[in-house]
């Protein structure tokens, strides 16, 4: 596989490369493949609900320290009560943040484990940008994935920063707004205490909440990407065992770059199971130049010049790979028709179908909609 631009992990990142090198590592699962998706399914809920109970007593032992100390001090005077209310929400918040951040890394290291990474070794693993444990920190800290160029492919030309930068802001907000409504709506309805309790504790409860809802997004994205780093390299290695590119035209052969470049594009993400998926193709079809890959006119023109076989097999690598970040964009659902053309029904079910198989993390069930040959549908 060709080496993509060496970009250093930001101090963040490193914060997580660290500790998942640390952590011992457990080969002991199976392939996922040989795991039924029940068992899967299982064993990333129990690693869910533990994440969700530490983070969310995590979350609770950092609010009570600093509600009470604003309730102990309440008529000390007021550089005195707001001292000390500033230092311990300082120092219980970092303490939260580090908490949580251990937590989150812990708990994909615990999803990385079932998916058993010894039995698919690839270049993929070594590290670099889109190696499994930078994937995997990234995923735990939710740091965004780095906007990169691959063959000329730019997800992020039809995304606007000024909108990205206030998406971020309203996520990183959502805690304060969401505690800020809560108190004021329980003052206004209950006044300044609910049974004699203050309604400073209704923090709590918040908090607790949005610590859950972070550790199990955490958890679950990092099965997506688990998942689908082993569904792209088995996708790949059954493909080359199946020999079906060396009788692909050359035109086809371009097309297969095409139909993952514009399925990205679509995205408008370089999420890392597409990455994996796009690299070992480009490793496979020995196609290193740009070649206008994220065309979407120029992928229509090859799926109407090229046999009818091999528009079967494009489309089955367009739609596998319009899936694989687990969710449909309006843009790809606005593009699909075009593609499909007559076959738009046949073609929809299936990426419908591998979507959620994905996002619930139905492994197996995902894999057999992975199939790529010759054949409609």
């Amino acid at each position: 596989m060709d080496t993509l631009p060496k970009l250093p992990p930001s101090r963040f990142e490193r914060f997580g490369l660290y500790y998942l090198n640390i952590f011992k590592r457990y080969e002991t699962s199976p392939s996922a493949f040989l795991q039924t998706d029940q068992q899967l399914t299982r064993r990333v809920q129990q690693i869910t609900w533990e994440g969700v109970f530490l983070s969310s007593l995590t979350g609770l032992l950092a609010v009570f320290a600093i509600i009470y100390t604003d309730v102990y001090f309440t008529n000390a005077p007021f550089l005195e009560h707001y001292g000390w209310v500033a230092l311990v929400t300082i120092v219980a918040t970092g303490l939260e943040f580090y908490a949580l951040f251990y937590i989150s890394l812990k708990s994909v290291h615990r999803v990385s484990e079932l998916i058993n990474l010894h039995d698919l070794q690839h270049e993929a693993l070594q590290d670099g940008v889109f190696g499994v444990k930078n994937i995997l920190a990234r995923t735990a800290l939710e740091i965004e994935d780095p906007e990169l160029k691959i063959l000329g492919i730019d997800p992020f030309e039809k995304i606007s920063k000024k909108n990205l930068f206030v998406l971020g802001l309203l996520y990183k907000g959502k805690i304060l707004v969401s505690n800020f409504i809560l108190k004021y709506s329980l003052r206004f309805a209950v006044g300044d205490s609910l049974m004699g309790v203050p309604i400073l504790y209704e923090a709590i409860p918040v908090e607790i909440f949005w610590n859950s809802v972070v550790i199990y997004k955490v958890i679950h994205e990092a099965r997506l990407r688990l998942f689908g780093y082993a569904l792209a390299n088995k996708i790949a290695d059954n493909i080359s065992a199946d020999g079906y590119l060396s009788i692909l035209s050359p035109q086809a052969r371009r097309g297969c770059l095409q139909a993952i470049g514009n399925a990205v594009v679509m995205a408008q993400n370089y999420h890392p199971n597409m990455v994996i998926l796009l690299l070992r193709f480009r490793s496979l079809l020995q196609l290193t130049e740009e070649d206008r890959y994220d065309d979407w006119p120029l992928f229509l023109e090859t799926l109407s010049k090229v046999s009818e076989q091999e528009r079967n097999f494009l489309l089955d690598l367009f739609t596998v790979a319009a899936a694989f970040d687990g969710k449909l964009s309006v843009d790809e659902k606005e593009h699909l028709e075009e593609a499909y053309q007559e076959d738009f029904g046949i073609y929809h079910q299936r990426l419908e179908d591998l979507t959620g198989h994905l996002r619930h993390g139905r492994l197996n069930a995902a894999l057999t909609l992975c199939r790529l040959d010759f054949i409609k549908g």
